[in-house]
């Protein structure tokens, strides 16, 4: 929203500076976003009257000019075809900046020019209606040499541009800033159009009939005929206000409703009589397949949810966005009906959104406008179409206001003022903030207020609303600070804790998080090779989706993490390590909610980067299962099992693997299936793990149990054993610890080998064993002891020898 600053005094006393005001207007919410002039650098332009127009002695198409600008006569050399001796001009006298450069005093083929005639293209004046690009700014009217252009033109303006919040569509409306400039300014006063329409003895009534067939979409229609209609182009007043606000004149009627729907936010449309079948106005819905063509002369097809104005036999314009091009006002328009109505807002913004027409008329009607402000409007239109000798009124009007909007009383607190702002207020003070803004109030028993809300503030409906108005008018800045009390509750929330913890954790690995969408397309279940009777493929569906990539909610991660690794690794970005933790949705059955688990996804492929001392780590099976290992670690969740698997499709089926606590599958982890990165023509190996967190803190202790650090030296006792291939190391690591009992403190594998002199169907093993006491130095004797228990129990449960 754009306001000229001279537009806004008219309506209210404001002396303060534009610059100010804006300030001011910030602080109660009216965002300004900035204050700016009409034309940037007219101020450094002034008038020159040229006194005499001579050849230039050596060019034909140049003159030599005597220019008066006040305080000396100067020669300006021009080649403009409209220079006359006497007339006004714009001058540019050197050192001023113009769009195209700086003005110096230079020679043209020998003669001086001490500065420059300048035109309305160079000046950008021509924007609002000050010349052209083909002769130089000529001023009517007998204007002193000196005198600034700005004030000249009278562009010695300011204008205001609004950054409205969406609940102020109020302040869509110049006369509605008028009123916040009334309530910020002590002693200002409200100056309000005087409206008295001069009608003839023709009736409205007997010339056009209005039918409202959907009264739930418009509940109020009115209008007015204008007779023996004379299309000129509006005065320069209405077309500088206009274009100050953004809008391009067009004619004397179409700028009047233009210009009404700046003054008062409401939007008014002007119908060509003639062009009306039947004499008819019916606001009905659409039917459906019907077409218009609007008034930017494209056809859209409607449905029947959008409302429509139409004759008898068509559509003529679309209720609350945009006329028709068939009923348009042209240099053949004789009578005019003028529209001013109140459509419903949801159904404006419907219509506007499915046909992508966003209007001025629109952004109003969306927001909501001022119930009692249609007619004011349509009697301002007409009275201004009156003075401007643009038409005859005829008398009386229709209005039919099917469902009439309750006056609206809200009862505010004193004590509740206070307690929500943290104010001191007394009940008279928060009276007179309230009436400053025309709100009328009433005393009613010892603490409260009876408050009227005027018709054009929409965004009104409760208490708090009128406590946010005192809070604006009060001052945000004069409200005192004070800080929020409240009881820190230990453990509220432990699995947002443990969110936070295990994103924290991830990032320490050297992964980077990332965020994808919650819903996915069916088809990427076909591109993970995810079988059609698999538990994934049991979604929920979205009623409404944005498109067919976004009809389901995930069931997984994968789909997000693998687009997310796809874009990257097609951007030459190879060495990736990424780590999501969100919500999959589960359905629950007809018409229950879905169960939302948090999860946690980790992909990854190429090397870990670790320096020029040591090797890279390859991003691999051992490298995710470290991952899964660490994470779980953190969590304190002890005893997990690594289980070989090859049921899922999506993983390689024999570098794959399911996570298990006791027998609760917690997740998976593997490499994925090399026939899935085909589908995303991805060339490199790729691991990736998925953790249920949800079932993983169920399992996680929430005590951190601390243990002194010995003071006995432990003793180091390396094993290798051969094992079959059909047991797995986990299985043999399990036995060992069992093997060890209290003593043995750690058990790390560092070796696996089969090959030359390893039997056929086994593997060696090697493992580190680490033999400890709290409270003694152990043996070798002690430790051999142990030691050769847990070679005989490997060998009898494992099918186990020593190497």
């Amino acid at each position: 929203m754009r306001v000229a600053y001279s537009w806004l005094q008219e309506y209210v006393n404001c002396e303060l500076p534009p610059e100010e005001l804006a300030e001011k207007l910030t602080m109660v919410g009216l965002a300004v976003e900035r204050v700016f002039a009409p034309v940037e650098g007219l101020d450094q332009i002034i008038v020159g009257k040229i006194l005499d127009i001579k050849p230039h002695p050596n060019a034909d198409h140049l003159s030599l000019c005597s220019v008066d600008t006040g305080s000396v006569i100067i020669q300006l050399v021009s080649g403009a075809p409209n220079l006359k001796v006497g007339a006004c001009a714009a001058v540019a006298l050197p050192g001023v900046m113009l769009p195209g450069g700086k003005v110096e005093a230079r020679e043209f083929r020998g003669e001086l020019s001490e500065g420059m005639l300048c035109s309305g293209a160079e000046l950008g004046t021509d924007e609002w209606g000050f010349g052209d690009d083909k002769g130089i700014l000529l001023l009517s009217g007998d204007i002193p040499p000196g005198t600034r252009l700005d004030k000249a033109l009278n562009l010695d303006d300011r204008i205001l541009e609004f950054d409205l919040t969406p609940n102020r569509g109020d302040c869509q409306a110049v006369i509605n800033i008028a009123r916040e400039v009334k309530g910020i300014i002590p002693g200002a006063k409200l100056h309000l159009p005087q409206v008295a329409v001069e009608e003839c003895e023709e009736k409205t009534a007997d010339l056009i009939g209005v039918t409202i067939q959907d009264p739930d979409l418009c509940r109020r229609y009115a209008c007015r005929v204008v007779r023996n209609i004379k299309l000129d182009p509006s005065p320069s007043w209405m077309q500088y206000r206009l274009l100050s606000a953004g809008m391009r004149p067009i004619n004397n009627i179409v700028d009047v409703t233009n210009y009404v729907m700046l003054e008062y936010g409401q939007p008014l449309h002007a119908f060509d009589y003639d062009m009306l079948k039947g004499r008819q106005i019916n606001v009905r819905r659409a039917k459906a397949g019907e077409k218009i063509v609007s008034l930017d002369g494209t056809e859209r097809e409607l449905d029947v949810e959008m409302l429509v104005i139409a004759d008898q036999e068509e559509a003529v314009a679309i209720a609350g966005v945009m006329g028709g091009l068939a009923s348009e006002v042209t240099e053949n328009t004789r009578t005019v009906v003028l529209e001013s109505a109140l459509f419903d807002p949801y159904s404006v913004r419907r219509t506007a959104m499915r046909l992508g027409m966003r209007t001025e008329a629109s952004a109003r009607f969306e927001k909501g406008v001022n119930p009692e402000g249609v007619i004011p409007a349509l009697n301002r239109a007409a009275q201004l179409i009156q003075q401007l000798g643009a038409g005859e009124v005829t008398s009386d009007l229709i209005d039919n206001y099917v469902r009439p909007e309750p006056q609206r009383s809200i009862r505010v607190r004193t004590s509740r003022v206070n307690k929500v702002l943290g104010t001191e207020l007394t009940r008279a003070e928060v009276q007179e903030i309230l009436s400053r803004l025309d709100f009328p109030c009433e005393l009613c028993g010892q603490d409260s207020i009876l408050v009227t809300v005027p018709p054009y503030r929409v965004d009104i409906s409760e208490e708090v609303d009128l406590i946010e108005e005192v809070a604006r008018l009060y001052g945000y800045d004069q409200i005192p600070v004070t800080y929020p009390a409240g009881t820190l509750v230990q453990d509220q929330d432990y699995s947002y804790s443990i969110k936070e913890l295990v994103t924290d954790t991830m990032c320490s690995f050297g992964l980077d998080e990332v965020v994808t969408f919650s819903f996915i397309g069916e088809n990427a279940f076909d591109k993970l090779r995810i079988p059609q009777d698999s538990p994934l493929r049991n979604v929920l569906r979205i009623k409404n989706p944005l498109g067919e990539e976004q009809g389901v909610m995930r069931t997984t991660l994968l789909p997000g993490l693998i687009d997310v690794l796809t874009y990257n690794y097609h951007r030459k970005l190879t060495d990736l390590g990424l780590f999501e933790v969100g919500k999959v949705f589960i359905p629950s059955g007809e018409g229950k909610t879905p169960d939302e688990r948090l999860h946690l996804g980790v992909i990854a492929c190429g090397k870990v980067d670790t320096g020029w001392q040591v090797k890279d780590v390859e991003r691999d099976f051992y490298y995710i299962k470290g991952i899964v290992e660490g994470i779980l670690e953190i969590l304190r969740v002890e005893g997990v099992q690594f289980q070989s698997y090859a049921g899922f499709p999506a993983l390689h089926p024999g570098r794959s693997a399911q996570i298990f606590y006791e027998k609760e599958l917690l997740g998976y982890l593997g490499e994925l299936h090399p026939d899935l990165l085909a589908n995303y023509e991805i060339k490199t190996r790729v691991v990736y793990c998925e953790l249920d967190l949800d079932k993983v803190i169920q399992f996680s202790s929430r005590d951190f149990i601390a243990q002194p650090i010995p003071r006995y030296p432990g003793v180091i006792r390396d094993l290798a054993v051969l094992v079959p291939f059909s047991v797995p190391a986990a299985r043999v690591q399990e036995l060992i610890y069992r093997g060890g009992g209290d003593l043995l403190k750690e058990v790390r594998l560092f070796d696996v080998y089969y090959g030359d002199q390893i039997p056929e169907g086994y593997r060696s093993l090697a493992f580190s064993l680490l033999y400890q006491s709290p409270e003694r130095t152990l043996t070798d004797e002690e430790v051999a002891e142990i030691h050769s228990g847990i070679l005989q129990l490997l060998e009898r449960e494992a099918g186990a020898r020593l190497r």
